[in-house]
């Protein structure tokens, strides 16, 4: 951990401006806030996006709604997440991370603000779909980190900010019934107290959407219009003692016509032939097209990525959104209780999900250097596929003990927090060109499995609907080490990470 993470201002590479350690608590460092704000704007989204789960009790009992128009409410706000992350993904190239969260943040504040209105059928589906564009908020702060961190920690960097946003959801089962129960004991009745507790996450939007704006840079170069303009000189020995042997000072991929510089470009202009101090310029990441975004798209290794990611932040959203009710019928708690034991399934977010980024980093240098890549996707899998075999136990025993119950379901968190965690490990080694591109997609077929997950459990039961997930898990997990971890195209243009 020590070779990972620091509390003083990182190291950084010359190439690139890019912090080469974390500093996982250093709000004075440019790279320590845009790490921050990137990983509470995540956490502050995913508290908003799910803080209707935990007051559904009340919010049923006051307007009247049935269990099969709640899932379907659950089954919108999954959708929106879907739409959303498929569409901010090439906004993030285009337009940059920051401004992207920020205009996420603002645009879901507003509908989450308005949660107070909702009066009948129609109303819940319309809010919580617009609240449900919080969870896009992903696909910038991981973007934003990978912009931010060199490759060697930059598992660590997606892990540690993923983790901490995702552990919203588990925050927010703490967070909406204590604002619930506090405003009920001053005198609200429980249809004005649910309505004024959405405040709070709006609150909290806001005040990301401030901080990401107006406290933090798009680039470690500065501004995303100037992020090819030279922006720092290096001497020849520092240029070459700082790129790894897989890394040309001058790179470049070919996808058909198109040419991309990729890694460090030297720039002669102002220092003429032969100077000792070549001016460098930030890693290009293209202005998304539709033919840019098919060749991402129609890729194995895409694929390769994106169908156990439906698996495990799929399956982390779907079993979300019922955990409370699941432990409620199961066990006979009330909303608050089950509210809060539901809770640690989003909080374990905080240890695993990073877990699971810096093993693979640790993977990727030290267990096998000249093929890190498959030795992270190995590992990928791996956990895919425990996650699976832990879903399926629970949900085949169906158990009413409650140490047995969460039992189960807290061990297949372990593994499908630690899944989400090595797959934005694995992430920035494809195509990283599309950077925005690929994690948008990635992260849209998260919410995928999410919708597909929720479906199942709208036309089964809790319990089935979990061993079907761990099913579907297993495969995938074993299938996905088959395909080659990095496209040919890529390799044959020289690589952009080391295998």
């Amino acid at each position: 951990m020590k070779n990972v993470l620091c509390l003083r201002n990182p190291p950084i590479n010359p190439l690139n401006g890019k912090a080469q350690k974390l500093p996982i608590i250093n709000p004075f460092d440019k790279h320590g806030r845009v790490f921050f704000f990137a990983w509470a704007s995540f956490c502050c989204s995913f508290a908003a996006w799910y803080s209707f789960a935990p007051l559904a009790k009340s919010i049923r009992a006051t307007e009247g709604f049935t269990n099969v128009q709640w899932l379907n409410s659950n089954i919108v706000a999954l959708l929106a997440g879907m739409c959303m992350r498929a569409i901010v993904g090439p906004c993030c190239d285009r337009y940059g991370p920051r401004r992207t969260m920020t205009a996420v943040l603002v645009a879901s504040a507003i509908p989450c603000g308005l949660a107070g209105l909702i009066t009948n059928y129609t109303g819940l589906l319309l809010i919580r779909f617009f609240v449900g564009i919080a969870g896009a908020s992903f696909v910038p702060c991981l973007t934003w980190c990978t912009l931010f961190y060199d490759k060697g920690v930059v598992g660590t960097a997606n892990g540690f900010a993923a983790g901490w946003g995702n552990a919203g959801a588990g925050v927010t089962y703490f967070m909406m019934p204590a604002v619930y129960d506090s405003l009920k004991a001053r005198g609200l009745s429980s249809g004005k107290a649910w309505r004024v507790s959405f405040i709070v996450p709006t609150i909290l939007l806001l005040l990301c959407a401030a901080g990401s704006f107006f406290l933090c840079e798009d680039t470690p170069t500065g501004k995303w219009e100037d992020r090819f303009n030279p922006v720092s000189t290096v001497t020849e020995n520092e240029l070459h003692e700082t790129a790894t042997p897989t890394e040309s000072i001058k790179e470049k991929s070919s996808f058909g016509k198109d040419e991309t510089q990729i890694t460090v470009q030297v720039l002669e202009d102002g220092h003429g032939e032969g100077s000792t101090k070549p001016a460098l310029k930030m890693e290009e990441v293209k202005k998304p097209s539709l033919k840019d975004s098919l060749k991402a798209v129609a890729c194995m290794q895409t694929l390769m990525l994106a169908a156990p990611y439906a698996c495990s932040f799929g399956g982390e959203l779907a079993l979300n959104s019922v955990l409370g009710p699941w432990y409620q019928q199961s066990l006979g708690w009330n909303q608050t209780k089950s509210g809060q034991v539901a809770a640690a399934f989003g909080l374990f977010n905080v240890i695993s999900r990073p877990m699971g980024g810096v093993i693979a980093d640790w993977l990727y240098a030290y267990v096998s250097p000249q093929r890190g890549t498959k030795t992270k996707q190995i590992w990928y899998g791996f956990l895919v596929s425990a996650q699976g075999v832990m879903l399926l136990w629970t949900g085949l025993l169906n158990p009413r003990n409650p140490v047995v119950l969460v039992g189960g379901v807290m061990a297949s968190a372990l593994f499908m927090d630690a899944a989400n965690g090595a797959a934005y490990s694995l992430v920035p080694h494809v195509n990283p060109q599309y950077n925005g591109i690929m994690s948008g997609l990635v992260g849209a077929t998260g919410n995928m499995g999410g919708v597909l997950f929720s479906v199942g459990y709208r036309f089964t039961n809790y319990h089935k609907g979990t061993w079907i997930l761990g099913v579907v898990a297993i495969a995938i997990g074993v299938l996905m080490t088959i395909v080659k971890p990095i496209p040919k195209k890529q390799l044959l243009a020289g690589g952009y990470m080391s295998q």
